[in-house]
């Protein structure tokens, strides 16, 4: 087993001992167990609950860790300042005599290797420069920062809400959450470039549960 962390409420609803959801669902031989589902149940029995079941007082206060929660950061919130690139004077005489002397066939190689892409990739990476670990973009009605140029969504991709008005864009994931996430250890590949989520635009309420919006998963693109 390894280091078992506190999962359990003092007071209010029970949580699942795997995933930390809520948990209605209880061991039907100590009680004391709570589950989200029976899936969750039967990993936690196989994975320690079925030694531990009768033996220890603490079950309603700690979990083994099962290398299946994510581990906790505090997200720090800070607004981001514009950044003006800086403009380096150069003298006009070296730029006309520097085109005049350099092959048209350099200055053709120069023009195509600065594809749109690396453009785009470019301005990404300027963009998040004065804070390279963040995780999350916040910005309702603006444009994502997009890591790729391929599979850019256009406005006919982002389906309206269920009561009928349009989605726009509030806030997107960064890839740089990944290397907090560890994810690696599940035995899975979880990987995205940019996560860019879409909600309604006027705010609507679906009832009083969770309201079902829509995501956008951009890759990293492989260039040459």
């Amino acid at each position: 087993m390894g280091e078992s962390v506190c999962l359990q409420l003092k007071s209010g609803a029970h949580l699942c001992r795997v995933c930390g959801c809520l948990g209605p669902k209880t061991c039907s031989r100590c009680h004391k167990a709570h589950y989200c589902s029976k899936e969750h149940q039967t990993l936690d029995w196989r994975l320690g609950h079925k030694q531990a079941c009768t033996q220890s007082d603490n079950l309603d206060n700690t979990v083994p860790d099962h290398n299946f929660l994510f581990p906790e950061f505090e997200i720090v919130i800070e607004t981001e300042d514009e950044i003006t690139p800086e403009v380096v004077a150069t003298d006009e005489s070296e730029i006309t005599g520097s085109i005049g002397e350099a092959p048209e066939e350099e200055l053709d190689s120069m023009a195509k290797h600065e594809s749109r892409e690396d453009k785009i990739f470019q301005k990404f990476k300027t963009k998040i420069a004065p804070e390279p670990e963040q995780i999350l973009r916040y910005g309702r009605g603006v444009a994502p920062i997009w890591i790729s140029g391929e599979n850019i969504p256009q406005e006919k991709d982002i389906p309206d809400c269920p009561c009928g008005a349009r989605r726009l864009f509030e806030f997107q994931v960064m890839p740089q959450l990944l290397n907090y996430l560890k994810a690696d250890r599940l035995g899975r590949s979880v990987d995205w470039g940019v996560l860019a989520i879409f909600t309604c635009a006027e705010s609507c309420r679906q009832g009083t549960g969770y309201t079902e919006e829509f995501v956008w998963k951009q890759d990293v693109t492989d260039t040459p």
